[in-house]
Protein backbone atom coordinates (compact mmCIF):
# COMPACT_ATOMS: atom_id res chain seq x y z
CA UNK A 1 0.00 0.00 0.00
CA UNK A 2 1.51 3.86 -0.83
CA UNK A 3 2.30 5.46 2.14
CA UNK A 4 0.45 8.63 2.61
CA UNK A 5 3.12 11.02 3.25
CA UNK A 6 3.52 10.18 -0.32
CA UNK A 7 -0.13 10.31 -1.28
CA UNK A 8 0.25 13.87 -0.28
CA UNK A 9 3.54 14.52 -2.23
CA UNK A 10 2.05 13.82 -5.18
CA UNK A 11 -1.23 15.83 -4.42
CA UNK A 12 0.96 18.81 -3.45
CA UNK A 13 2.55 18.41 -6.57
CA UNK A 14 -0.53 18.28 -8.25
CA UNK A 15 -2.00 20.95 -7.18
CA UNK A 16 1.00 23.25 -7.55
CA UNK A 17 1.48 22.71 -11.18
CA UNK A 18 -2.28 22.96 -11.64
CA UNK A 19 -1.55 26.64 -9.66
CA UNK A 20 1.45 27.39 -12.42
CA UNK A 21 -0.33 26.24 -15.43
CA UNK A 22 -3.54 28.62 -14.30
CA UNK A 23 -1.24 31.79 -13.56
CA UNK A 24 0.42 31.49 -16.71
CA UNK A 25 -3.01 31.33 -18.95
CA UNK A 26 -4.42 34.40 -16.66
CA UNK A 27 -0.90 36.32 -17.75
CA UNK A 28 -1.56 35.19 -21.47
CA UNK A 29 -4.76 37.26 -21.26
CA UNK A 30 -2.77 40.12 -20.40
CA UNK A 31 -1.59 42.98 -23.37
CA UNK A 32 2.39 41.77 -22.75
CA UNK A 33 1.08 38.20 -22.49
CA UNK A 34 -0.93 38.66 -25.59
CA UNK A 35 2.56 39.74 -27.60
CA UNK A 36 4.59 37.03 -26.22
CA UNK A 37 2.46 34.23 -26.69
CA UNK A 38 1.28 35.13 -30.42
CA UNK A 39 1.66 33.01 -33.74
CA UNK A 40 1.58 29.96 -32.21
CA UNK A 41 0.15 30.64 -28.50
CA UNK A 42 1.67 29.32 -25.34
CA UNK A 43 1.58 26.00 -26.19
CA UNK A 44 4.06 27.01 -28.85
CA UNK A 45 6.59 26.81 -25.76
CA UNK A 46 8.11 23.34 -24.79
CA UNK A 47 8.35 24.40 -20.69
CA UNK A 48 4.84 24.86 -21.05
CA UNK A 49 3.90 21.86 -22.63
CA UNK A 50 6.37 20.23 -19.75
CA UNK A 51 4.04 22.19 -17.28
CA UNK A 52 1.27 20.39 -18.63
CA UNK A 53 2.52 17.02 -19.06
CA UNK A 54 4.00 17.18 -15.62
CA UNK A 55 0.68 18.47 -14.17
CA UNK A 56 -1.17 15.04 -16.53
CA UNK A 57 1.67 12.64 -14.34
CA UNK A 58 0.83 13.43 -10.95
CA UNK A 59 -2.75 13.27 -11.19
CA UNK A 60 -1.99 9.50 -12.54
CA UNK A 61 0.40 9.50 -9.64
CA UNK A 62 -2.39 10.71 -7.43
CA UNK A 63 -4.85 7.75 -8.79
CA UNK A 64 -2.70 5.44 -8.41
CA UNK A 65 -2.11 6.22 -5.30
CA UNK A 66 -5.36 6.73 -3.90
CA UNK A 67 -6.68 3.48 -5.88
CA UNK A 68 -3.68 1.10 -4.16
CA UNK A 69 -5.10 2.76 -0.64
CA UNK A 70 -9.03 1.88 -1.48
CA UNK A 71 -8.19 -1.62 -2.72
CA UNK A 72 -5.12 -2.46 -0.90
CA UNK A 73 -3.28 -3.84 -4.07
CA UNK A 74 0.20 -3.11 -4.97
CA UNK A 75 -0.14 -2.11 -8.34
CA UNK A 76 -3.75 -1.04 -10.54
CA UNK A 77 -2.74 -3.22 -13.72
CA UNK A 78 -3.71 -0.26 -16.57
CA UNK A 79 -3.22 3.41 -14.19
CA UNK A 80 0.34 1.79 -13.02
CA UNK A 81 1.63 1.08 -16.20
CA UNK A 82 0.39 4.31 -18.01
CA UNK A 83 2.03 5.64 -14.84
CA UNK A 84 5.29 4.19 -15.45
CA UNK A 85 5.30 4.89 -18.74
CA UNK A 86 4.50 8.47 -18.51
CA UNK A 87 7.51 8.89 -16.37
CA UNK A 88 10.09 7.14 -17.84
CA UNK A 89 9.42 7.98 -21.44
CA UNK A 90 8.45 11.61 -21.10
CA UNK A 91 7.79 13.34 -18.04
CA UNK A 92 11.64 12.29 -16.72
CA UNK A 93 13.46 12.75 -19.95
CA UNK A 94 11.21 16.09 -20.72
CA UNK A 95 12.23 17.94 -17.01
CA UNK A 96 16.18 16.89 -17.19
CA UNK A 97 16.86 18.61 -20.74
CA UNK A 98 14.55 21.34 -20.55
CA UNK A 99 16.70 21.80 -17.43
CA UNK A 100 19.77 21.49 -18.43
CA UNK A 101 19.00 23.14 -22.29
CA UNK A 102 17.44 26.25 -20.76
CA UNK A 103 20.49 27.17 -18.05
CA UNK A 104 23.12 26.15 -20.49
CA UNK A 105 21.82 29.02 -23.22
CA UNK A 106 20.70 31.28 -20.59
CA UNK A 107 24.17 31.12 -18.69
CA UNK A 108 25.81 31.87 -22.23
CA UNK A 109 23.26 34.35 -23.89
CA UNK A 110 19.71 35.05 -22.16
CA UNK A 111 18.53 36.82 -25.08
CA UNK A 112 18.77 33.94 -27.21
CA UNK A 113 16.34 31.77 -24.72
CA UNK A 114 14.06 34.12 -22.33
CA UNK A 115 15.02 37.51 -23.08
CA UNK A 116 14.71 39.98 -20.23
CA UNK A 117 11.78 41.88 -21.50
CA UNK A 118 9.69 38.44 -20.94
CA UNK A 119 10.58 38.76 -17.06
CA UNK A 120 7.02 41.38 -17.41
CA UNK A 121 5.25 38.11 -17.76
CA UNK A 122 7.26 36.02 -16.26
CA UNK A 123 9.09 36.85 -12.64
CA UNK A 124 11.85 35.38 -11.24
CA UNK A 125 10.10 32.55 -9.45
CA UNK A 126 7.66 31.66 -11.66
CA UNK A 127 10.93 30.98 -14.03
CA UNK A 128 12.40 28.70 -11.73
CA UNK A 129 9.13 26.95 -10.90
CA UNK A 130 9.41 26.32 -15.00
CA UNK A 131 12.89 25.70 -15.29
CA UNK A 132 14.30 24.92 -11.86
CA UNK A 133 12.17 22.83 -9.72
CA UNK A 134 10.88 20.55 -12.68
CA UNK A 135 14.50 18.36 -11.74
CA UNK A 136 14.25 17.87 -8.50
CA UNK A 137 10.68 16.95 -8.73
CA UNK A 138 11.47 14.27 -11.04
CA UNK A 139 14.58 13.01 -9.43
CA UNK A 140 12.59 13.12 -6.52
CA UNK A 141 10.47 10.61 -8.05
CA UNK A 142 13.06 8.13 -8.48
CA UNK A 143 13.85 8.33 -4.71
CA UNK A 144 10.72 7.89 -3.78
CA UNK A 145 9.55 4.61 -5.92
CA UNK A 146 10.27 2.02 -8.39
CA UNK A 147 9.51 2.60 -11.43
CA UNK A 148 9.24 -0.43 -14.70
CA UNK A 149 10.96 1.08 -17.51
CA UNK A 150 9.92 -0.41 -21.42
CA UNK A 151 12.83 -1.91 -23.25
CA UNK A 152 15.53 0.23 -23.81
CA UNK A 153 14.26 0.10 -28.36
CA UNK A 154 10.75 1.13 -27.04
CA UNK A 155 11.71 3.93 -24.49
CA UNK A 156 13.67 5.81 -26.92
CA UNK A 157 11.63 5.39 -30.11
CA UNK A 158 8.47 6.55 -27.87
CA UNK A 159 11.21 9.85 -27.27
CA UNK A 160 11.98 10.27 -30.52
CA UNK A 161 8.18 10.38 -31.64
CA UNK A 162 7.83 12.80 -28.81
CA UNK A 163 10.94 14.80 -29.79
CA UNK A 164 10.16 15.20 -33.59
CA UNK A 165 6.88 15.80 -33.34
CA UNK A 166 7.52 18.60 -31.42
CA UNK A 167 9.73 19.74 -33.85
CA UNK A 168 7.80 19.34 -36.20
CA UNK A 169 5.37 21.99 -35.06
CA UNK A 170 8.02 23.90 -34.68
CA UNK A 171 8.78 24.09 -37.70
CA UNK A 172 5.11 24.31 -39.22
CA UNK A 173 5.17 27.66 -37.23
CA UNK A 174 7.66 29.30 -38.51
CA UNK A 175 6.59 28.33 -42.24
CA UNK A 176 2.96 29.34 -40.99
CA UNK A 177 4.33 32.80 -39.44
CA UNK A 178 7.84 34.01 -40.02
CA UNK A 179 8.96 33.71 -36.47
CA UNK A 180 10.70 31.08 -34.66
CA UNK A 181 9.51 30.08 -31.34
CA UNK A 182 12.87 30.37 -29.89
CA UNK A 183 15.38 33.20 -30.87
CA UNK A 184 18.19 31.06 -30.83
CA UNK A 185 16.45 28.99 -33.74
CA UNK A 186 16.93 32.58 -35.84
CA UNK A 187 20.66 32.57 -35.52
CA UNK A 188 21.19 29.10 -37.08
CA UNK A 189 21.79 27.90 -40.43
CA UNK A 190 19.54 25.08 -41.71
CA UNK A 191 22.36 23.09 -41.31
CA UNK A 192 23.11 24.55 -37.93
CA UNK A 193 19.39 23.81 -37.22
CA UNK A 194 19.87 20.43 -37.74
CA UNK A 195 22.69 19.59 -35.57
CA UNK A 196 21.02 21.84 -33.30
CA UNK A 197 17.70 19.29 -32.98
CA UNK A 198 20.33 16.20 -33.35
CA UNK A 199 22.30 17.37 -30.58
CA UNK A 200 18.92 17.38 -28.95
CA UNK A 201 18.19 13.85 -28.89
CA UNK A 202 21.27 12.97 -27.93
CA UNK A 203 20.68 14.66 -24.74
CA UNK A 204 17.40 13.53 -24.30
CA UNK A 205 18.14 9.85 -24.96
CA UNK A 206 21.37 10.51 -22.37
CA UNK A 207 19.05 11.59 -19.53
CA UNK A 208 16.84 9.01 -20.57
CA UNK A 209 19.45 6.11 -19.84
CA UNK A 210 20.33 8.28 -16.85
CA UNK A 211 17.09 7.91 -15.70
CA UNK A 212 17.13 3.89 -15.90
CA UNK A 213 20.21 3.29 -14.33
CA UNK A 214 19.35 5.44 -11.38
CA UNK A 215 16.22 3.41 -10.60
CA UNK A 216 18.23 0.67 -11.36
CA UNK A 217 20.91 2.04 -8.98
CA UNK A 218 18.11 2.94 -6.32
CA UNK A 219 15.56 -0.55 -6.68
CA UNK A 220 18.02 -2.88 -8.13
CA UNK A 221 16.40 -3.74 -10.48
CA UNK A 222 15.63 -2.31 -14.38
CA UNK A 223 12.03 -2.93 -14.53
CA UNK A 224 11.88 -1.85 -10.91
CA UNK A 225 11.83 -4.49 -8.65
CA UNK A 226 13.17 -3.86 -5.06
CA UNK A 227 17.08 -4.53 -4.26
CA UNK A 228 17.06 -7.79 -2.25
CA UNK A 229 19.86 -9.56 -0.94
CA UNK A 230 19.21 -13.17 -1.82
CA UNK A 231 21.37 -15.88 -3.65
CA UNK A 232 21.81 -15.84 -7.52
CA UNK A 233 19.57 -19.11 -7.97
CA UNK A 234 16.43 -17.29 -6.29
CA UNK A 235 16.60 -14.37 -7.91
CA UNK A 236 14.82 -15.69 -10.65
CA UNK A 237 11.91 -17.45 -9.36
CA UNK A 238 11.58 -13.66 -7.59
CA UNK A 239 11.50 -11.73 -10.92
CA UNK A 240 8.79 -14.37 -12.66
CA UNK A 241 6.62 -13.81 -9.26
CA UNK A 242 7.03 -10.33 -9.27
CA UNK A 243 6.08 -10.40 -13.13
CA UNK A 244 3.13 -12.73 -12.41
CA UNK A 245 2.10 -10.36 -9.91
CA UNK A 246 2.44 -7.17 -12.41
CA UNK A 247 -0.35 -8.92 -14.90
Amino acid sequence: MTKTWVCIYHFLLFNWYIFINHYISLKSKTQLGSKVFQDGGRWKYLTILNLLLQTIFFGVACLDDVLKRITGRKTIKLVTAFRDLLFTTLAFPASAFIFLAFWSIFLYNRELIYPKAIEGIFPAWLNHAMHTTILPFSLGEIILRPYHYPSRKTGLTLLAAAGLAYIGRVLWLYFETGTWVYPVFAQLSPFGLAVFFSLSYVLLAAVYLLGEKLNQWKWGYKDAEPRTQVPQEEKTSLQETADSERD
